[in-house]
């Protein structure tokens, strides 16, 4: 498996897709058709809030300290969306639209500079295309190396977004962690960005919420749901329990019981059935015929992970016979989305928020109804969970939109507010829609 399609299928979309080495004479439909420059847009203004907030009984009686959140999590958190982190989604991250809901007087994510403001690239779904297909944005980038990734660094000292793909369980060493899914290194150049520590010890939640002076008031966690469906794109290479061993809820609980005896406040995050993503629809094995070469073998509830060989056979360019790697079987469906609702949800974060009186967001609930095409905010704008042309999901099909975002900002929201006894404004996100893309 070419390492650039790795980065691209693995939440990322972050090159060319894979050529096939086993029958280098074949000529691949590629999913990526053409590069593109495209400005780096100006800082978004988001909206003025509708009322001045109380966040008081966030902190401790007595405490004079100014209110501090620190968000610990992945993708979702860090702003990534189109497939790629640039400035504009992490401007328009979860916790960064928290904080302004807050009016925090300090929230720090380590942006990219203006002038590198695209980050590491970013793809727009090809709606001109017949077939399923993105085209990359490649100019005023950060990206150092491509292969392997490394990317600018960012220079601030203290951070409050401590967000990277799989954020909550990235250390400086994880690369050399046997259970990570193959070229998995490459993804912790987003973690080396603000955190080049080195040693297996060393821990980017504890180095920041600890180590910079400024106390730390309330913890967002939103697990590493990237981890989960890098599991799926690679479920053939890696088995489930090579990762849910003990130790993976063990961590957790340490986690909680640590910042619980620091005083903070937390907020924990379920993960949604991602499997209902766009990502895992684009190509439809219903579609296929009879006498397609696999058609026989899959069933009406596999799912198809989109790549050039994929494309290729709906092209009908020529006779592809698909690599196990490129197909969800049922059978891995039924039991990825057992593994998240049952383990990772209900004996994880469901039973922890449970055991230690802790708030949950209930994202698997939230992402089945906007699906379902039911949610509607407060003042009544319609989410509409529709691909490509919809305003929840963003252009790789898994990570969200701006308006995506501020619908789990303002869900987190809700819950503080009902939680900790706090008034913080919601979002109006009808608002937020006329200046956002």
């Amino acid at each position: 498996m070419n390492a650039r399609l790795m980065y691209f299928c693995l939440l990322l979309f972050g090159a060319s897709a894979c050529r096939s080495t086993d029958v280098p004479s074949l000529s691949y439909e590629s999913i990526i058709t053409e590069e593109i420059s495209v400005p780096v847009r100006e800082d978004v203004r988001l909206p003025k809030i509708a009322f001045t907030p109380d966040v008081s009984a966030l902190k401790p009686a007595g405490d004079t300290s100014p209110i501090r959140i620190v968000a610990y999590g992945g993708s979702y958190f860090a702003g990534f969306r189109n497939g790629g982190l640039f400035r504009e989604g992490q401007l328009t991250s979860i916790p960064e639209l928290i904080a302004h809901q807050m009016q925090l007087q300090t929230f720090e994510s380590p942006l990219f500079q203006t002038e590198h403001g695209n980050g590491s690239g970013y793809y727009f779904f090809d709606k001109q295309a017949s077939l399923p297909s993105w085209k990359k944005v490649t100019n005023q980038t950060a990206v150092i190396s491509a292969s392997p990734l490394q990317l600018l660094p960012f220079n601030g000292k203290r951070i409050d977004n401590i967000a990277c793909p799989e954020g909550p369980v990235a250390t400086a060493d994880s690369s050399l962690f046997f259970f990570r899914y193959p070229k998995q290194k490459q993804y912790f150049a987003y973690l080396h960005r603000f955190f080049g520590k080195s040693g297996t010890e060393d821990n980017p939640f504890d180095f920041f919420a600890d180590s910079l002076g400024a106390k730390t008031h309330v913890v967002l966690r939103f697990d590493d749901m990237d981890l989960w469906v890098g599991m799926a794109l690679y479920s053939k290479q890696l088995r489930i329990e090579e990762i849910l061993h003990s130790g993976y809820f063990t961590a957790k609980r340490i986690f909680i019981e640590n910042n619980l005896e620091k005083g903070r406040k937390l907020v924990l995050y379920n993960i949604p059935d991602f499997l209902d993503f766009p990502f895992f629809h684009l190509f439809d094995v219903k579609k296929l015929s009879d006498g397609d070469i696999k058609r026989q073998t899959l069933t009406d509830s596999s799912l198809l992970i989109p790549n050039d060989r994929v494309k290729t056979l709906f092209a009908a360019k020529q006779n592809v016979l698909l690599q196990e790697e490129d197909i969800l079987s049922e059978s891995e469906v039924v039991g990825f989305r057992y593994t998240v609702q049952n383990i990772l949800n209900k004996n994880a974060t469901e039973a922890f928020a449970e055991q230690y009186n802790l708030p949950m967001v209930d994202l698997h609930a939230l992402f089945k109804q906007v699906l379902r095409g039911d949610y509607r905010t407060e003042e009544g704008f319609f989410i509409n969970p529709s691909f490509p042309s919809g305003n929840f999901f963003s252009d790789d099909g898994i990570h969200l939109t701006p308006i995506g975002n501020a619908v789990l900002a303002n869900e987190t929201i809700k819950t503080i507010n009902k939680f900790y006894k706090t008034r913080i404004p919601l979002i109006d996100i009808e608002e937020l829609s006329k200046v956002v893309k």
